[in-house]
């Protein structure tokens, strides 16, 4: 397992404890009650059979119900009443599966979910993606749009490519075969290349990668002269290309390459990086109205990251929510509440919910973990 990962999963592992201590779950989490009208926002991503469906029965068998999009904007705004034991299912990327398992078990339960899609992404491939990729790829615009028509899922957006841009000159990583593909292509900056941005499964093996922030954030991307990175580029390809990164001390080998290296690059200008927000959220809108023949009105902040630029520049683009991670202060977003920064909870809280076999909270940490472990999300 790669040190990053094992870094990031030890503070995963701290960051629930903490967040109890600081109250940034809702009650019912520790076993207490779920107030009258509160409408609790499940977050998702890939789905494995037996854990979605073990949680879907548990909200089956217990008398709760998914709210639509539509259905859960019109508590917010106070328009209707909260149904009793109502929450929403939220589903970040459109991940395959999506349609080879979350499809089937919510038809089976009379359920449904909302999707936040990363249309800049989302391959045009005829068929579903092969079975063992389907956690790994995305769904195509053939099922999105099927599965729209069957009324299953509302696909909504998660910006244009959920992009990260560098925003400081200093070396953090390079590029590696195994950030290629899957979900770990979503953590590489996008690169100018040529004059136009590319994504990770273009960029060439052993390019340097700077410290990053979400395209979303408040940050100006810094556009580092591409020929500063070549000299590990050059290493990569010199020393067998992929092979490369299965020595024994190969970032040793490229970060000596890149010290010391003069970036010579320049900062975006305040008026580029609302162009470039601009359109991450307006084509987004676009691109999933045009395959869906719906409107797509509801907003995922990528890493849940939004800065006062985009806040504002999602209202212009018209999008009427906007939902977020953890909200400090506001566990649920109630009725009446920020309908632009409602608060999500992760999956594995679903059985905490009040009802008949309800999970207790050491269990649900437990499998969480254990998870995270074996390399899941």
């Amino acid at each position: 397992m790669r040190v990053a990962g094992l870094v990031r999963q030890a503070r995963e592992v701290w960051e629930v404890p903490r967040d109890l201590v600081l109250r940034r779950y809702p009650p019912f989490v520790t076993g207490g009650a779920l107030p009258r009208g509160h409408v609790p926002v499940f977050v998702f991503h890939g789905l494995e059979p037996v854990s979605f469906g073990r949680k879907l029965q548990y909200l089956a068998g217990n008398g709760y119900r998914t709210l639509s999009a539509e259905e859960y904007l019109a508590v917010l705004t106070g328009s209707a009443q909260a149904p009793e034991r109502a929450v929403v299912l939220t589903f970040d990327d459109g991940r395959a599966s999506l349609a080879a398992v979350g499809a089937p078990l919510l038809r089976q339960h009379g359920m449904r979910g909302i999707v936040f899609l990363v249309p800049g992404r989302t391959p045009a491939r005829p068929d579903p993606a092969p079975a063992g990729q389907a956690d790994t790829a995305l769904l195509s615009w053939p099922e999105i749009a099927s599965l729209s028509a069957a009324g299953v899922y509302d696909f909504q957006s998660h910006t244009l490519f959920h992009a990260r841009v560098h925003v400081e000159p200093r070396v953090v990583g390079f590029m590696t075969p195994w950030m290629r593909h899957g979900y770990a292509a979503f953590d590489v900056p996008v690169l100018e290349r040529g004059g136009n941005d590319v994504l990770a499964d273009q960029v060439p093996l052993g390019t340097p990668l700077l410290r990053s922030e979400p395209r979303t954030s408040e940050s100006l991307r810094f556009r580092e002269d591409p020929a500063a990175g070549e000299s590990c580029v050059r290493i990569v390809a010199a020393h067998g290309g992929a092979a490369f990164f299965e020595r024994p001390g190969w970032e040793r080998a490229l970060r000596r390459a890149a010290a010391g290296r003069s970036w010579g690059g320049q900062f975006e200008s305040a008026v580029e990086r609302d162009t470039a927000i601009r359109r991450e959220l307006e084509e987004a809108r676009h691109l999933i109205e045009r395959h869906t023949g719906r409107p797509a009105v509801h907003l995922c902040y990528p890493w849940h990251t939004a800065g006062p630029t985009a806040r504002r520049l999602a209202h212009e683009a018209g999008y009427r929510t906007a939902f977020c991670g953890k909200v400090p202060g506001v566990p649920i977003t109630p009725p009446g509440g920020d309908r632009h920064r409602i608060a999500r909870i992760g999956e594995d809280y679903v059985e905490l919910l009040p009802g008949d076999g309800r999970a207790d909270l050491a269990t649900v940490l437990k499998r969480k973990w254990s998870r995270r472990m074996r390399g899941g999300t």
